[in-house]
C-alpha cells in the first residue's frame, strides 16, 4: 500500500455528484494501492454507494464551508502525506490550499463565467498541477462537466463501464417496486412557478397511466412540503414509519424516501419523468428512459444563456434521455410530453 493519500472535495448537491462519478470512478481505480477520502456533503453523503472502492473512506463536509471546517482541514494536510489533491467542487477556499501546500500536487475544476467572473482568479491557477475550465460564459455548444472532469484526469471519454444496479434491502419497499410504473417527482418551487393546480397534476398522472400501470410519487423534503396533501386520490407511503395508506389509486406517493431506496425506486421504474435535476441525473446513470422537463423562466438575454449553458453542461446524451420545456397551460405541456411517453 501506498501511504501517500489522496483527497476528492465533492461536498455539493447529488445531482452534481451524478456528473462527477465517471471522474471519481477513474480516479479510484487509477490509485488502488493509495488510501483515497472522498468529502460528500450533508445532502450527498447518503449517496455514497455509488462510489465502488476498496481503498475508499467518506467523510462529510458542509456543503456551504465554514470557519471551523476550514480549520479541520488544514489540520488534515498538516497531520497526513497527501499526494493529490482534486478539486470537484470550486469552492473559493479550496483554490487558497495550494499556495501553502507546495509539496501536494492539486487538480482544480475552475469556472469562467459573465461579466468576467473567475473561480478561482487567473493568479491562483498557475499554482494547480493541472486544472480545466468550466466556461460557463461560452456562447458556443461546449463539453458537459461531465467530459470536462474527465479531461482534468487524463480520460477523454466515459468508457469506463459501471454497473450501478444495488439490490433493495428494504422489504417493506421491495412490496413495491415489482409493479409496473413510471416515477415522477414533485418539484414544488417549479410547479408554484408554473402555476399548476392540483387539477393539472392530476391531469398529468392520467396521462402517464395511458401508457404505465401505476405512477410512483416522490417530493422535496421540506416537512411543510410534506405536510401538502393533494385534491386527487393516491396511496400513500410513509419509509420511516413503514406504514401505507391504500386509496385503491394507481397512483403511489412515497415519503421520507432517501438515499438507496430512492435510487431503487428511480432504477426500477419503466420511465423517469421529473424536472431537470437531481432526479433526471440519477435515471441517467443507467441510462433509463427519461423525460426532462427543463423549466426556463427567461426573462432577459443572460437568462438564455444562464439556461442554455445549463443545458450543456448538464443534459447526458444518449437515445433515450428526452427532454421539453413546460409550459403554465398543462394542456400545452402534455402535447409537449407524448412524443416520450409514447416510447
Amino acid at each position: 500500500m501506498n501511504y501517500n493519500q489522496i483527497i476528492i472535495f465533492k461536498n455539493d448537491a447529488v445531482g452534481d455528484l451524478t456528473q462527477s462519478l465517471p471522474a471519481i470512478n477513474n480516479i479510484v481505480s487509477s490509485h488502488e494501492d493509495q488510501k483515497i477520502t472522498i468529502y460528500l456533503s450533508e445532502r450527498s453523503k447518503n449517496f455514497s454507494f455509488l462510489i465502488k472502492g476498496k481503498n475508499i473512506i467518506f467523510k462529510n463536509l458542509n456543503y456551504d464551508l465554514n470557519f471551523i471546517d476550514k480549520i479541520k482541514l488544514i489540520s488534515v494536510l498538516i497531520k497526513n502525506n497527501i499526494d493529490k489533491i482534486f478539486i470537484l467542487s470550486p469552492k473559493n477556499f479550496y483554490f487558497f490550499l495550494p499556495l501553502f501546500f507546495r509539496s501536494i500536487k492539486f487538480y482544480g475544476v475552475c469556472v469562467d463565467h459573465f461579466s468576467n467572473y473567475k473561480r478561482p482568479k487567473k493568479y491562483l491557477r498557475k499554482f494547480l498541477t493541472k486544472y480545466v475550465i468550466n466556461q460557463r460564459d461560452a456562447t458556443y455548444k461546449r463539453d458537459s462537466i461531465s467530459l470536462i472532469q474527465l479531461k482534468l484526469v487524463n480520460r477523454s471519454d466515459n468508457n469506463h463501464i459501471v454497473n450501478y444496479d444495488f439490490e433493495s434491502n428494504n422489504v417493506f419497499l421491495n412490496n413495491y417496486i415489482n409493479k409496473n410504473y413510471a416515477y415522477f417527482h414533485i418539484k414544488q418551487k417549479i410547479i408554484t412557478e408554473l402555476g399548476w393546480s392540483d387539477n393539472d397534476l392530476e391531469l398529468l398522472f392520467q396521462e402517464i397511466l395511458k401508457h404505465h400501470e401505476n405512477v410512483f410519487i416522490t417530493r422535496d423534503i421540506e416537512e411543510s412540503i410534506k405536510k401538502k396533501t393533494y385534491n386527487f386520490k393516491y396511496n400513500y407511503i410513509d419509509l420511516t414509519k413503514l406504514k401505507s395508506i391504500k386509496n385503491k389509486s394507481k397512483l403511489f406517493l412515497f415519503d421520507y424516501i432517501e438515499g438507496k431506496d430512492l435510487f431503487n425506486v428511480i432504477n426500477n421504474s419503466k420511465k423517469i419523468i421529473a424536472f431537470h435535476g437531481m432526479m433526471t441525473n440519477l435515471g441517467s446513470l443507467n441510462k433509463k428512459k427519461v423525460l426532462d422537463l427543463f423549466y426556463c423562466k427567461i426573462n432577459n438575454k443572460k437568462d438564455y444563456q444562464n439556461y442554455r449553458n445549463s443545458f450543456y453542461e448538464f443534459k447526458p446524451v444518449y437515445k433515450d434521455y428526452d427532454f421539453t420545456i413546460p409550459s403554465k397551460n398543462i394542456d400545452k405541456t402534455l402535447k409537449k410530453m407524448n412524443y416520450s411517453l409514447i416510447k
